[in-house]
């Protein structure tokens, strides 16, 4: 099976809209159910998180200062809030489908 494409969304506080990144929602392209992965400040793990996604990048997008960038953006800034660098798309994909 094909590796999804995936959005990439640096969220900062309202507080600070030109602060730096405290996370990212990488959103998969797609026309189904929402299917992202977000950083786990506890388990300090890239998760399957739709639920947080949604709400923030769609429900209450009012609430909090989102940038879409561009897939090189995101690995640069990730290092701001992780303790990991930001999985690879097949990674991604990997764990959106394992989550499902």
């Amino acid at each position: 099976m094909a590796p999804l494409t995936f959005g990439y969304f640096l969220l900062r506080r309202p507080d600070d809209p030109d602060g730096p990144p405290v996370n990212l929602i990488a959103e998969a392209d797609s026309s189904g159910p929402t299917q992202a992965v977000i950083w786990d400040r506890p388990t300090r793990a890239w998760t399957f998180r739709p639920d947080v996604a949604a709400a923030i990048l769609w429900a209450n997008p009012e609430r909090h200062e989102i940038q879409q960038v561009d897939r090189a953006t995101a690995e640069r800034q990730v290092a701001h809030f992780a303790t990991v660098p930001l999985p690879t798309e097949d990674e991604l994909t990997e764990i959106c489908r394992s989550a499902t």
